[in-house]
Formats: structure tokens, sequence, C-alpha cells
């Protein structure tokens, strides 16, 4: 039986900690033949158990911060903003996608996580992913992909340790790309402006391996076109223009390949989910957080709860 390692500092409530996990079995596919993820309870929570990678916790952090580091940053160099323009995005994804090989489609994979290009905004961008959560772009121009590059950059093997293995201490003076639910901090109750200049005068609380991981983890949430627009894989509008982020916790250690098809499937969005169909595939438990307008630049996620 092949070695296991909890991954005890994600936490399965956490969209945030979510992400992080799927980018540690992606980027895992670099470490092993063929790593699985599955969740088990523990520390009052769901927590991801990752398997075929090993059971020494420093050695993995280490390794996943290789496979991180040799990563290429062609996606997040595109353009510091996002969306961005349509002819640029498409001249990526037909690069990307003619690079892209059967056990390699990773850069393929990050630019269908961007957005679509089947339509179009009044500036002639594409439309993006609803895990856009800061503006296209700051004061200083930059945005989604650049925030990415700078996380990367600065991110070290002790930034993995720590979002991987211990409690979340948010520490990191970094960008925050409002995935976790305690970014949601209003100008109002807070003693400075939570701008990125300011971030980086005053210290913001973020978890800089924690963003940097789950940043890999996009390539598992494609953005899918529609007749009317497009769909980020994981949401669904509600009534009143509302709109929430859903994903399924599994017990079995699935492959990169089967948690692609987990995460697409209708059965989790409903109001209330047919938990007996869902046992059968594996999945004891489905998360939702609400994706939270503060104003019309920035979103943050509601704290997520069981459905």
């Amino acid at each position: 039986m092949s070695e296991t390692l909890l991954l005890k500092g994600l936490d399965a409530g956490n969209p945030l900690g979510f992400l992080a996990a799927l980018g540690v079995l992606t980027l895992s596919q670099a470490v092993a033949a063929e790593p699985r993820l599955a969740w088990r309870q523990a520390q009052g929570g769901w927590r991801p158990q990752l398997s075929g990678c090993g059971g020494d916790e420093e050695a993995l952090a280490s390794r996943l911060f290789e496979a991180l580091r040799d990563t290429s940053s062609a996606p997040f160099a595109i353009d510091k903003k996002l969306p961005f323009s349509l002819l640029a995005f498409r001249d990526a994804l037909r690069d990307a996608g003619e690079h892209a090989k059967p056990g390699n489609r990773r850069n393929a994979d990050l630019l269908a996580a961007f957005g679509s290009d089947a339509h179009q905004d009044d500036k002639g961008n594409f439309v993006d992913t609803a895990l856009r959560m800061v503006r296209s772009g700051d004061a200083a121009g930059q945005g989604l992909p650049a925030y990415a590059e700078a996380i990367r950059n600065n991110a070290e093997p002790n930034d993995l340790y720590r979002a991987l293995f211990q409690d979340w201490d948010y520490q990191d003076d970094d960008f925050s790309l409002r995935w976790d639910p305690v970014e949601d901090q209003r100008y109002a109750l807070r003693w400075y402006d939570p701008s990125p200049q300011s971030n980086k005068k005053y210290g913001l609380r973020t978890m800089r391996g924690a963003n940097a991981l789950a940043l890999e983890g996009l390539a598992l949430l494609p953005v899918q076109p529609k007749s009317n627009g497009v769909v980020t894989t994981g949401f669904k509008k509600l009534e009143r223009g509302r709109e929430a982020f859903t994903w399924p916790i599994w017990s079995y250690p699935a492959t990169t390949d089967l948690v692609r098809s987990l995460l697409t499937l209708d059965e989790i969005h409903q109001s209330q989910p047919n938990r007996g169909n869902l046992h059968r595939r594996g999945i004891v438990e489905i998360y939702r957080s609400e994706r939270i307008f503060q104003n019309q630049y920035y979103k943050n996620f509601s704290p997520a709860r069981p459905v």
C-alpha cells in the first residue's frame, strides 16, 4: 500500500484550502507517477489526504516547491490584467494547444481556466473566470496575472510547508486573491486602505503558499462557453443575481482525471442534492460559498456551509 500524507493545514470548508488541495494534486503529477487525493475527517473538519507521494512532510513540501518553480510562468505573463485582448488570448490558446501533450497540458488547462474566447466584452476582451475576485487592473495597471507572478516569485518551500501542515497564521506580506472568506474585510472596518500598494506597506494577512498552490488548482476549473455568456466550473447562478461556488468532498483516493469529473457533477448544485446518489459516487460532503460583490471592483467568498 502506498504511503499517505494528511495535509492537515488545508480545510475543505475554506475555498482557498480546497483550491490549494487541487493545486497539490496537479503539481504532484511531476512528483509521482499517479498521485491520488481523498478527504479524511481530522482536526474538526475534512482534510485532504495525498497518496503516492511518500510519507515525509518536509520532503513533499520541498518537491512540490521544485515542481512549482519548474512550471512555466507563460500563462501569467501574457498581460498584467485579466481579462485582456480577445485576439491575444486566442493566440495564447493556439500556442498552448500546439505544445500540449497527454501528460503535460498544464498551460492549456490554465488558459482554459482564465476564460473563454467564445464571447467578448465591450472593450474587446474575452470573458473571464468567476474566480477572478480582484479588479481587472488596479491603479498600477495590475490584475490577477501580475499578482500571480509576484506570489509565485516570492514563494519559498517553507510557505508551502506552513500552508499544508500547520495551522494558518496569516503572516505573509503578499497580494490577496480573495479566495479566503477571512479576506472579506471592508474599508469601514480597517484602519488602512486595503489597496495592493497599502498591503505592501502595512502587511496583508494572507497565506502565500496556499495562494501559490491554488493558482495551479485553477487548471481543474475551466470556463465553459454558453449561448449567452460563460460559466466557470463549480459556479451556478442563484436567484436575484446571486452566484455560488460549490465543491464536493470525496472519500476514495481519486486521480486528477476523476477529480475533473467530480467537479462537473450537476447533482452537487441542487438546493437539496440526492445524498444517496452522491455517496455511491464516494462524495461524502458538499460545500457552498456565495460570491459576494463587495463593490464594482472586488468580490469575496462568504464563509462556506455544508449543503
